[in-house]
């Protein structure tokens, strides 16, 4: 019996592999077209079938999203997480994984079968998951699938702002007060998220403002967006645009709020750019803030201005290497790894150092790890867990790349295939370089002609 079933499952996934194979192929011929001499109304009918098409791949893709997810594929296969499967192994960025995982929660809802029939488009499932999301939370799953359901009936023929207004209408009826929600709903509501900086270094933000932050920002233009302020020029007219000195008047208020006294707001700020010495001569290129963004030196050097510097390249030498005598890593063995690393050393993590731990990456602390630097590693917390949970290992190697060597589980598909090489450049080495914390500016050009000024004593003592 246990034959016939095996060979049955077998020839399933022969089945399912197959296809796959016969759709891959198709795609293949219709890439290869010449779209040039063919009729409109022909084109027109491809567009049609392409759009039902992705349609169809985007449910069938959530469905196999939520089974992987109901199945643990992504540890099975030596990832860290599901998002971590999607980011790394397939390299999706970041805000594509989320909709993918988002998409594997509502497989089985009348919405995602309604994609999967073509009936509607990806504008539309937005549209409709944002309504199903402001209803307040006392309304029961009847009240959802209801309203869920006349939505997909005014889909097939709406517009997505048609919808869009349809969906006002229909949450006013079934929620008259929603306009006046409790100081509890909106709280729950508020939010402020900031995305990824692009390859022009500028990142997009995205607020959803209560009633006080709303006012405050209003606050905020009033003060310092107007024309002329905040302007350094002014005899010239002020020529930016009503957004640009919006932005201008945030980066003033956040600057005040942040340079404000730490006795009243319960710790100063403390922004961390990294930036080597080729960049500090040239004022070339960009530093990498401990948050991840990217800086580029004049603007960094601007921001520093005022504040203290903290230098890898001093001739006084701070202790980086505590034992045994404490667990976690020290303020200054933490900047040290920021300089040497920028963020997690996992090859597939592009978790910024900010939101990462100090990680014993030769013998954990349990099993006698000491608390040196030159036997710490950056890694995110999804990372170190992985570590415990998993099998995954480190091992300290300065040849390696982020001078750290991950090793997968043994008996992963990742023992056999490694993930590449993380890109960027290599920790500073050696990693204990002397380090004098909160050194001027003239303290590094001070130290250059000290040490240029030995260095040409030397060469002459060895000529005499």
């Amino acid at each position: 019996m246990s034959e016939t079933v095996s060979g049955g499952a077998a020839v399933a996934e022969s089945t399912e592999v197959a296809e796959l194979t016969s759709v891959l192929a198709s795609l293949d011929r219709h890439l290869q077209r010449d779209w040039t001499d063919i009729p409109p109304a022909q084109l027109h009918a491809e567009l049609v079938a392409l759009e039902q098409a992705q349609r169809r791949i985007r449910a069938t893709q959530a469905r196999v999203m939520a089974a992987a997810r109901a199945t643990g594929t992504a540890r099975e296969m030596g990832f860290i997480n599901d998002r971590q499967m999607l980011t790394g192994g397939l390299r999706l960025a970041p805000g594509e994984a989320r909709g993918r995982l988002d998409d594997a929660g509502i497989a089985d809802s009348a919405r995602m079968r309604a994609s999967a029939s073509g009936a509607v488009s990806a504008g539309q499932l937005r549209v409709i998951g944002k309504a199903l999301d402001a209803l307040p939370d006392e309304c029961d799953g009847e009240v959802r699938d209801r309203l869920e359901q006349q939505l997909l009936d005014a889909a097939e023929k709406s517009t997505t702002r048609q919808l869009q207004d349809h969906a006002h209408r229909l949450l006013d009826t079934l929620d008259p007060g929603r306009t006046e929600r409790g100081a509890a709903e909106r709280a729950r509501r508020r939010t402020v998220t900031c995305g990824g900086q692009g390859l022009d270094l500028m990142a997009t933000a995205s607020m959803t403002m209560d009633p006080q932050l709303a006012a405050l920002m209003r606050e905020v233009h009033a003060r310092w967006g107007q024309p002329g302020r905040l302007w350094p020029d002014p005899d010239a007219p002020d020529t930016r645009s009503d957004g640009q000195r919006m932005h201008d008047a945030m980066v003033h208020a956040l600057q005040l709020a942040l340079s404000a006294d730490a006795r009243r707001t319960g710790a100063p700020a403390a922004i961390v750019v990294r930036i080597d010495l080729d960049q500090l001569t040239t004022l070339a290129g960009c530093g990498q803030s401990d948050g991840g963004i990217r800086i580029p030196v004049p603007q960094a050097l601007s921001m520093a201005r005022g504040n203290h510097w903290f230098l890898a390249l001093c001739d006084q030498e701070m202790d980086l290497k505590l034992y045994r005598s404490r667990r976690t890593a020290s303020r200054y063995q933490r900047l040290a790894l920021f300089a040497a690393y920028g963020g997690c050393t996992h090859p597939d993590c592009d978790q910024d150092a900010r939101h990462c731990e100090a990680h014993h990456s030769a013998a954990p602390w349990s099993a006698g790890g000491l608390t040196n630097i030159d036997q710490l590693a950056l890694a995110s917390g999804d990372c170190h867990a992985m570590i415990h949970a998993t099998g995954w290992r480190t091992i300290p190697d300065r040849t390696a790349p982020q001078g750290v060597r991950w090793i997968p589980p043994t008996g992963t598909p990742r023992a056999a295939a490694p993930p590449p090489a993380k890109a960027g450049q290599k920790p500073l080495a050696p990693l204990d370089a002397p380090i004098l914390p909160f050194a001027l500016l003239r303290d590094l050009e001070h130290g250059i002609h000290a040490r240029s000024g030995a260095a040409a004593d030397g060469a002459g003592a060895k000529a005499a």
